[in-house]
């Protein structure tokens, strides 16, 4: 393996500090909402950055900003990427680490006069984060065409995402332009904050991602009677919240028993008055984990459960888990090894545009500590140290799979 070059963390700091002044409100959180003024605003500062690393800059169709850096072969690119739009008053760590960390591993190339023998392209893609329906719709582009209706659905502030977009200056009649043809892609390599506690809780400092969690939805209903809460006696009552407690206490249980998270995070009791015995309670409920299989026997669990209560339950949406690419997981453990950088195998419980990017190539990720398992928020940190290693990893990461693809 050829000597790493010289990666400027000093730099890297600096990049991150300085984007994060582009949005910032008075209580200290950063505004760039996608397809916003700040948004695009801290897009073309982040543009000029690749430039002077020595990027060829284009943007595509769908908004996402693609920074190319030729290899010495006519081979396909090796993609580093994440993105620098924010949640409403997030933090500056979310994403922009990732865009801001694969230019320092370009600008460390450049400087020593090194090209790899792919090409290497940093792309901060548009709209990661949920503001828009469904998130992520910058690397949802580059593996399919998403489908028109979804842009008629409201984004964070109720106008429909189109305005958005439109207002943004994309036309969404191109945008099956933005399409990537596997062929032109090698690989894909992510850095992100954990935005948890496992690697801080643990004193490591780089996750090694073997992959992006299923997230599945269910729609749970109990039903009652309404009555009067004064009149009716205790032993007469079919009082819907009270049937649902213990299915919620058993997601709890199926979710420990199995290895995964479950959360009920919305609970409406109906007709919804304090003198009224609740007739209806609905349930959100929503379980995340990396092994479909494990999926499958706890929605089981759940389901039988709610339906021997009397319950309706019902999958509302589903995304399957993505598995990180085993030869790429080698390539990141071997160059934490290399660095002597303490690091873990783990999950990602969040979403991420590595999972759209793994339908189009090999993917793999990285994460460095959150502090406090704190993210989208003002809050949200990572010390210097635990950037400039992620970068570093990121950096012998990317020589190594050069060499081995």
């Amino acid at each position: 393996m050829n000597r790493l070059p010289f990666l400027d963390g000093e730099q890297l700091m600096d990049d991150l500090f300085a984007l994060g002044q582009i949005g910032r409100n008075e209580e200290g959180g950063i505004d760039r909402i996608a397809y916003g003024q700040t948004d695009l605003e801290g897009r073309e500062w982040a543009e000029q950055c690749m430039v002077k690393a020595g990027l060829t800059v284009r943007r595509d169709s769908a908004g996402n900003t693609i920074g190319r850096y030729e290899g010495t072969e006519n081979l396909p690119a090796i993609l580093i990427g994440s993105h620098t739009d924010t949640v409403p008053s997030g933090g500056i760590y979310d994403g922009a680490l990732g865009v801001l960390a694969g230019i320092a591993c370009i600008r460390a190339l450049h400087n020593s006069g090194q090209r790899l023998r792919h090409p290497v392209e940093i792309i901060n893609f548009m709209a990661e984060e949920a503001t828009m329906p469904g998130g992520t719709l910058g690397s949802l582009a580059l593996v399919k065409t998403p489908d028109a209706a979804l842009f008629e659905h409201p984004a964070w502030d109720g106008q429909p995402a189109r305005e958005h977009i439109s207002r943004a200056g994309i036309d969404l009649s191109r945008l099956h332009e933005a399409l990537r043809k596997p062929e032109s892609v090698a690989a894909f390599i992510e850095l992100h904050v954990e935005q948890g506690e496992t690697l801080e809780l643990s004193q490591t400092s780089i996750g090694v991602v073997q992959g992006i969690v299923g997230i599945r939805r269910y729609a749970v209903s109990f039903f009652g009677h309404a009555n009067h809460a004064g009149t009716t006696q205790m032993a007469r009552r079919q009082d819907a919240l009270v049937a649902a407690a213990p299915f919620i206490l058993h997601v709890r249980d199926v979710a420990v028993e199995h290895d995964i998270v479950g959360t009920i995070g919305k609970v409406d009791v109906l007709p919804g008055a304090s003198n009224v015995i609740p007739g209806r309670v609905d349930l959100s409920l929503e379980i995340r984990g990396l092994d479909e299989q494990v999926l499958d026997q706890a929605e089981s669990a759940l389901g039988l459960y709610a339906k021997s209560a009397g319950a309706t339950f019902e999958r509302i949406s589903a995304k399957n888990a993505v598995q990180s690419d085993p030869k790429l997981l080698t390539a990141l453990i071997e160059a934490c090894q290399e660095l002597e950088i303490s690091y873990m195998e783990m999950p990602s419980g969040a979403g991420h545009d590595a999972m759209n990017m793994e339908s189009l190539c090999p993917m793999a990720m990285l994460f460095v500590p959150s502090r406090d398992g704190i993210s989208h928020a003002p809050g949200e940190y990572t010390a210097p140290e635990e950037c400039i290693r992620g970068a570093q990893v990121l950096l012998a990461g990317l020589v190594r799979i050069d060499e081995m693809i």
